[in-house]
């Protein structure tokens, strides 16, 4: 029985180790969440060293729903922030559903960025990427979620907001159209219901390719647009 639980504390540890989580710590955040192992997808669980708050880190821990397949299934995610030793200061169970199919999950980010929304709270963000299998037709994209602590919860201000998008059409080897779109937070000085506003900066680049006596061309065109997210009911809209 000691073998075997070496052998499992190893193996987690190694998984947890590419992803860059203490494995101490996890293992004492899991025992508090009371999940069961085998529904946690340890190849996506990470965690951050919250720079701004002494001995907390932020973690996600996703939890499989439903029936698991190698090219299908749904998570939904712990985010949570502890302190060293994995005793939990706040805990949120993220009603979004994520799936990975065809559109695959690739990997699942925390991001620690200056999100100053409000007189002493400072936000963090949780990036989730996808990625297409197709060749002919290329697909990428990256969304982001805010949350702040509050109490002993988490209370999300911006669900799922699409930060880049990549997608295409083409012959794979040269002929074909592309567009790619990434977006940027900035944080305003103007506030809405004492929250403050966040510019939304997107660049859209086209581009067209086209063989031309035995070369292949591309023509790109650009364009940037902006707007605004205010707060409003409890949200980022």
């Amino acid at each position: 029985m000691k073998k075997i639980l070496f052998v499992f504390v190893l193996l987690v540890a190694n998984v947890l180790n590419a992803q860059e989580i203490n494995s101490t710590r996890f293992e004492n955040i899991i025992r508090s969440l009371k999940i069961d192992r085998s529904r946690i997808k340890n190849d996506f669980c990470t965690e951050k060293k919250m720079p701004y708050a002494e001995d907390s880190y932020i973690v996600v821990v996703p939890v499989l729903i439903g029936d698991y397949e190698e090219d299908f299934f749904t998570v939904q995610n712990y985010i949570l922030i502890s302190d060293e030793k994995g005793n939990i200061k706040n805990k949120y169970l993220d009603p979004r559903e994520v799936t990975s199919d065809a559109i695959r999950l690739s990997s699942i980010k925390i991001d620690t960025g200056l999100y100053n929304i409000s007189q002493n709270i400072r936000a963090f963000g949780v990036k989730i990427y996808f990625e297409g299998s197709s060749r002919p037709n290329p697909y990428s994209s990256e969304d982001i979620s805010l949350y702040y602590p509050v109490s002993q919860t988490l209370k999300k201000i911006l669900g799922e907001f699409n930060l880049s998008q990549s997608h295409g059409e083409w012959d794979t080897n040269c002929a074909g159209e592309f567009e790619d779109e990434t977006s940027v937070i900035m944080i305003d000085k103007a506030k809405t219901n004492s929250f403050t506003d966040l510019i939304i900066k997107t660049k859209t680049t086209s581009t067209v390719n086209k063989e031309v006596d035995g070369d292949c061309k591309d023509v790109e065109k650009m364009k940037t647009t902006s707007r605004v997210l205010k707060f409003s009911n409890g949200m980022y809209k």
